[in-house]
């Protein structure tokens, strides 16, 4: 049984080329920027919430950083 049948295989091409167009938008456009922004929150509050507390950052904390994604 053929994946891609040879009868209808430039419709069937089509639609998958659509889905996986409309998947990669939804991905690129959505869910990477709020990850990206909740990422950058969540460095903001670690570096925020030491530079608050006025102590000197644990070893295993100095190397907390922004996560830059692009």
């Amino acid at each position: 049984m053929p994946h891609l049948d040879i009868v209808a295989y430039m419709p069937q091409y089509t639609w998958a080329l659509i889905i996986l167009s409309l998947l990669f938008s939804l991905i690129v456009l959505e869910i990477l920027p709020r990850l990206q922004q909740q990422l950058a929150l969540r460095a903001h509050a670690a570096l925020t919430s030491v530079s608050e507390e006025g102590a000197v950052p644990a070893a295993d904390t100095e190397s907390t950083v922004p996560v830059v994604i692009f």
